[in-house]
C-alpha cells in the first residue's frame, strides 16, 4: 500500500502509529485469507474426488477433509514453534 509521503508528513505521530498498526494488521488479516483459501483448495483437491450429488459430503470426504485442517494447523503451530526458538536464539 502506497501512500504519497505528502500525505503522510501531515499526519500526527499517533496518527501515523494507528496508520501503521491498521495495515500491519490488514496485511496479516490478508495473508490469514490467503492461506484458508489455499487450505480449503488443496484439502477439497485431495479429498472431494468424485461428483457432489447431495448436499452434504460423504463420510469418507468429511474425515478426510477434517484430518487434512487438522494436519495443516499442527504443520502450521510446528513451524511457528520452531521459528520462534530460532528467533529467541534456541534450537
Amino acid at each position: 500500500m502506497d501512500i504519497p509521503q505528502a500525505d503522510l508528513d501531515l499526519l500526527n505521530e499517533k496518527d501515523k502509529n494507528e496508520l501503521r498498526s491498521f495495515i500491519s494488521n490488514e496485511t496479516q488479516r490478508q495473508r490469514v485469507q490467503g492461506q484458508t483459501h489455499a487450505l480449503t483448495d488443496s484439502c477439497w483437491k485431495k479429498c472431494v474426488t468424485s461428483p457432489i450429488k447431495t448436499n452434504q459430503l460423504d463420510k469418507t470426504e468429511a474425515v478426510c477433509l477434517a484430518d487434512c485442517v487438522e494436519r495443516f494447523l499442527d504443520v502450521n503451530l510446528t513451524i511457528m514453534n520452531h521459528v520462534q526458538k530460532i528467533t529467541r536464539g534456541g534450537k
